[in-house]
């Protein structure tokens, strides 16, 4: 990887001398100069990506499968409905709880009516008390009866809607787990949906390296022969019993392609401390993917690529072959430059 990204370099370089004629005026830089210092070692640790989203559906009803409307690797939407059970006897006796509710609401018109028959019938001292009474209470035995029948149809609409069973979160379905026709009891898993887009990393580190590492820290990794930065999201403090290791949550911008089970490889400090060039953070950028600085070399830039051992606030330790301490790099204005680019320092 170094020589391919020296050659890239070298490229460039050579690029950018045939069309000298061409180039536009100096570009206006800040550089400051290359320090030396020291810095934590790295070692690298093999995790593994996972979905941090992971959910296995599992059924709040129980009945027989009658309508499956997705596959296995199908995507689906927030809310969109995976299966269902059977559901005909529950929504005729919805519907007979309805009728029945029906019947006792115009009865409670009938009494409410009866009750202010009743009650100018008592102002007048034609009526005695307990015929109010008894008009009175048996509206009451109306009122309590409805809102049980009220109760019972809301809890067999709830039971309706659980007879569909939906997806979560947008995602992947990856797994099915019954078909049509099969009895599913309550509790039994039906589907496992994922969040492709939830995707993290985890590692397993010893407990000395514990206080190497914090959360929110930066941390070089490498996918698939990529690399990528990542940070610590958390640090479980639960070890291995078998391997006294402690897990480490990594998370990382988004990128496509990247699914569960695959393999990472991420540079962990050590207590261990090396000798390093120290440059500050905005030095460091990404070209082709990989990390450099521009130097300033009589009055141009030069592209060196560079390997990140280690991240501080303000500075990253780095190591580099064509750079040494003293010499100058670009910290503003290297998005915009190029190799072999004539600029101009920035006076302070």
């Amino acid at each position: 990887m170094k020589y391919i990204l020296l050659y890239v370099a070298l490229f460039l370089n050579m690029q950018a001398n045939e069309t000298k004629g061409a180039q536009p005026p100096p570009s206006l830089v800040k550089t400051v100069q290359v320090k030396e210092g020291y810095a934590n070692s790295l070692q690298n640790y093999v995790g593994t990506l996972y979905y941090d989203r992971n959910s296995n559906l599992a059924s709040e009803s129980s009945g027989v499968v009658s309508k499956l409307y997705v596959k296995e690797g199908q995507r689906v939407k927030r809310g969109k409905i995976l299966i269902k059970l059977e559901s005909s006897i529950l929504e005729a006796n919805i519907k007979a709880k309805q009728a029945t509710l029906n019947s006792f609401l115009a009865q409670q018109k009938k009494q409410q009516k009866d009750l202010q028959r009743a009650e100018a019938l008592l102002n007048k001292k034609s009526i005695a008390q307990s015929s109010y009474d008894n008009t009175f209470y048996t509206l009451e035995s109306l009122n309590s009866e409805i809102e049980s029948h009220k109760a019972q149809l809301l809890s067999m609409n709830i039971e309706l809607q659980k007879k569909s069973i939906r997806a979560p979160f947008n995602g992947v379905v990856v797994k099915r787990e019954v078909d049509i026709g099969e009895w599913v009891a309550v509790g039994s898993s039906v589907f496992n949906v994922v969040d492709t887009k939830s995707i993290e990393a985890r590692i397993n580190i010893p407990s000395k390296l514990l206080d190497t590492i914090s959360k929110g820290q930066k941390l070089q990794a490498m996918i698939e022969k990529k690399n990528i930065e990542v940070r610590v999201k958390t640090i479980i403090p639960l070890a291995n019993k078998a391997s006294r290791t402690f897990p480490v949550k990594l998370s990382f911008k988004f990128q496509k392609n990247l699914i569960e089970g695959m393999r990472i490889d991420v540079k962990v400090p050590t207590l261990k401390k090396e000798k390093v060039l120290l440059v500050p953070r905005d030095a460091v950028i990404k070209r082709f993917g990989n990390f450099v600085v521009f130097s300033v070399v009589q009055g141009k830039a030069m592209m060196i690529p560079v390997s990140v051992i280690n991240y501080t606030q303000n500075e990253a330790a780095i190591s580099a072959q064509g750079l040494k301490v003293g010499m100058k790099v670009i910290i503003k204005g290297n998005e915009r430059v190029f190799p072999n680019m004539p600029v101009v320092e920035k006076a302070d």
